[in-house]
Protein backbone atom coordinates (compact mmCIF):
# COMPACT_ATOMS: atom_id res chain seq x y z
CA UNK A 1 0.00 0.00 0.00
CA UNK A 2 2.75 2.35 0.42
CA UNK A 3 4.37 1.82 -2.31
CA UNK A 4 1.57 2.31 -4.29
CA UNK A 5 0.88 5.80 -3.28
CA UNK A 6 3.90 7.27 -4.32
CA UNK A 7 3.34 6.74 -7.69
CA UNK A 8 7.07 5.61 -8.42
CA UNK A 9 8.09 3.92 -11.79
CA UNK A 10 11.07 1.86 -9.59
CA UNK A 11 11.15 0.37 -6.58
CA UNK A 12 14.39 -0.92 -5.02
CA UNK A 13 14.12 -3.13 -2.07
CA UNK A 14 16.38 -4.94 0.19
CA UNK A 15 16.01 -8.15 2.49
CA UNK A 16 13.33 -9.54 0.48
CA UNK A 17 12.10 -12.89 1.27
CA UNK A 18 12.94 -15.40 -1.40
CA UNK A 19 11.43 -18.52 0.38
CA UNK A 20 10.89 -19.16 4.20
CA UNK A 21 9.29 -22.79 5.23
CA UNK A 22 9.03 -21.49 8.31
CA UNK A 23 6.65 -18.37 7.75
CA UNK A 24 3.77 -19.88 5.92
CA UNK A 25 3.16 -22.05 9.79
CA UNK A 26 3.66 -19.44 11.99
CA UNK A 27 1.35 -16.47 9.92
CA UNK A 28 -2.34 -17.91 8.77
CA UNK A 29 -2.20 -15.36 5.77
CA UNK A 30 1.44 -15.95 4.57
CA UNK A 31 1.57 -15.56 0.32
CA UNK A 32 2.49 -18.92 -1.48
CA UNK A 33 4.99 -16.20 -4.06
CA UNK A 34 8.10 -15.04 -2.92
CA UNK A 35 7.97 -11.74 -1.38
CA UNK A 36 8.89 -9.45 -4.53
CA UNK A 37 6.90 -11.56 -6.48
CA UNK A 38 3.80 -10.93 -4.10
CA UNK A 39 4.67 -7.21 -3.68
CA UNK A 40 5.09 -6.86 -7.73
CA UNK A 41 2.15 -8.39 -8.55
CA UNK A 42 -0.66 -6.04 -8.32
CA UNK A 43 1.44 -3.15 -9.90
CA UNK A 44 3.84 -4.33 -12.37
CA UNK A 45 4.81 -7.39 -14.04
CA UNK A 46 8.71 -6.66 -14.31
CA UNK A 47 10.74 -7.50 -11.28
CA UNK A 48 14.22 -8.75 -10.85
CA UNK A 49 15.83 -10.68 -7.63
CA UNK A 50 19.05 -11.37 -6.63
CA UNK A 51 19.47 -14.19 -3.68
CA UNK A 52 22.19 -13.38 -1.60
CA UNK A 53 21.47 -15.47 1.95
CA UNK A 54 20.43 -19.38 1.54
CA UNK A 55 19.79 -20.90 4.93
CA UNK A 56 18.24 -23.99 5.77
CA UNK A 57 14.78 -22.48 6.10
CA UNK A 58 15.16 -19.98 2.71
CA UNK A 59 16.61 -16.95 1.44
CA UNK A 60 16.26 -13.19 0.94
CA UNK A 61 18.24 -10.87 -1.22
CA UNK A 62 17.97 -7.87 -3.41
CA UNK A 63 14.98 -6.97 -5.63
CA UNK A 64 13.96 -4.42 -8.20
CA UNK A 65 9.88 -3.60 -9.29
CA UNK A 66 10.05 -1.72 -12.30
CA UNK A 67 6.68 -0.33 -13.83
CA UNK A 68 9.66 -0.66 -17.01
CA UNK A 69 10.07 -3.96 -18.97
CA UNK A 70 13.48 -5.47 -17.70
CA UNK A 71 15.72 -6.57 -20.27
CA UNK A 72 18.06 -8.72 -18.40
CA UNK A 73 19.13 -8.43 -15.06
CA UNK A 74 22.64 -10.21 -12.67
CA UNK A 75 23.21 -10.43 -9.32
CA UNK A 76 27.04 -10.08 -8.26
CA UNK A 77 28.24 -11.53 -5.25
CA UNK A 78 30.27 -8.94 -3.24
CA UNK A 79 30.40 -10.99 -0.24
CA UNK A 80 33.68 -10.37 1.88
CA UNK A 81 33.66 -13.61 4.00
CA UNK A 82 31.39 -16.09 5.09
CA UNK A 83 29.53 -13.76 7.85
CA UNK A 84 27.48 -11.62 5.42
CA UNK A 85 26.13 -12.88 2.13
CA UNK A 86 26.15 -8.93 0.09
CA UNK A 87 25.39 -8.58 -3.76
CA UNK A 88 24.76 -5.99 -6.32
CA UNK A 89 21.34 -6.24 -8.29
CA UNK A 90 22.02 -4.98 -11.67
CA UNK A 91 19.05 -4.77 -13.88
CA UNK A 92 18.44 -2.81 -17.44
CA UNK A 93 15.20 -1.53 -18.39
CA UNK A 94 13.23 -0.49 -21.41
CA UNK A 95 12.64 3.04 -20.66
CA UNK A 96 9.76 3.92 -24.61
CA UNK A 97 11.67 6.17 -26.41
CA UNK A 98 14.81 6.35 -24.17
CA UNK A 99 17.98 4.38 -24.20
CA UNK A 100 18.26 1.75 -21.82
CA UNK A 101 18.78 2.34 -18.32
CA UNK A 102 20.95 0.59 -15.93
CA UNK A 103 19.90 0.19 -12.47
CA UNK A 104 22.22 -1.08 -9.34
CA UNK A 105 20.12 -2.20 -6.28
CA UNK A 106 22.72 -2.83 -3.46
CA UNK A 107 23.42 -3.64 0.30
CA UNK A 108 26.10 -3.40 1.34
CA UNK A 109 28.06 -4.77 4.64
CA UNK A 110 28.15 -3.78 8.34
CA UNK A 111 31.93 -3.56 8.45
CA UNK A 112 34.03 -0.93 7.60
CA UNK A 113 36.68 -2.44 5.54
CA UNK A 114 34.32 -4.41 4.10
CA UNK A 115 32.37 -1.73 2.53
CA UNK A 116 35.52 -0.22 1.09
CA UNK A 117 36.19 -3.44 -0.51
CA UNK A 118 32.35 -3.31 -1.76
CA UNK A 119 32.53 0.07 -3.07
CA UNK A 120 35.14 -1.56 -5.36
CA UNK A 121 33.58 -3.76 -6.85
CA UNK A 122 30.85 -1.41 -7.27
CA UNK A 123 32.97 1.18 -9.08
CA UNK A 124 34.17 -1.55 -11.15
CA UNK A 125 30.93 -2.69 -12.30
CA UNK A 126 30.09 0.80 -13.07
CA UNK A 127 33.00 1.67 -14.89
CA UNK A 128 31.86 -1.33 -17.10
CA UNK A 129 28.60 0.76 -18.14
CA UNK A 130 28.79 2.50 -21.19
CA UNK A 131 29.56 6.23 -19.67
CA UNK A 132 26.45 8.17 -21.75
CA UNK A 133 24.21 5.51 -21.06
CA UNK A 134 21.53 6.20 -17.13
CA UNK A 135 22.29 4.65 -14.37
CA UNK A 136 20.29 4.57 -10.86
CA UNK A 137 21.95 3.22 -8.22
CA UNK A 138 20.16 3.02 -4.82
CA UNK A 139 20.07 0.60 -1.79
CA UNK A 140 21.23 0.57 1.33
CA UNK A 141 25.11 1.19 1.71
CA UNK A 142 24.99 1.10 5.39
CA UNK A 143 27.41 4.12 5.24
CA UNK A 144 27.14 5.51 8.73
CA UNK A 145 30.62 7.26 8.17
CA UNK A 146 29.10 8.87 5.29
CA UNK A 147 32.06 8.02 3.04
CA UNK A 148 30.10 6.62 -0.29
CA UNK A 149 29.54 9.54 -2.14
CA UNK A 150 32.96 10.87 -2.72
CA UNK A 151 34.38 6.92 -3.43
CA UNK A 152 31.26 6.64 -6.01
CA UNK A 153 32.32 10.31 -7.38
CA UNK A 154 34.88 8.37 -9.29
CA UNK A 155 32.67 6.66 -10.52
CA UNK A 156 30.67 9.50 -12.63
CA UNK A 157 27.65 8.61 -9.82
CA UNK A 158 26.40 11.88 -7.81
CA UNK A 159 24.55 11.08 -5.00
CA UNK A 160 20.80 12.80 -4.82
CA UNK A 161 20.96 14.26 -1.23
CA UNK A 162 24.56 15.67 -1.84
CA UNK A 163 22.93 17.23 -5.05
CA UNK A 164 20.23 18.51 -3.41
CA UNK A 165 20.67 19.02 0.36
CA UNK A 166 24.55 19.10 0.43
CA UNK A 167 25.25 16.28 2.56
CA UNK A 168 24.78 12.77 2.47
CA UNK A 169 20.87 10.94 3.77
Amino acid sequence: DAVRTLSTDVVFLQEVLGAHSQHPLRHQNWPAAPQNEFLADSMWADYSYGRNAVYPHGDHGKALLSKFPILRYQNLDVSIGNIEQRGLLHSVLDIPGQRELHTVCVHLGLRESHRRQQIKLLGDLLDSIAPDLPVILAGDFNDWRKRADGALLEHGMKEAFVEEYGSPA
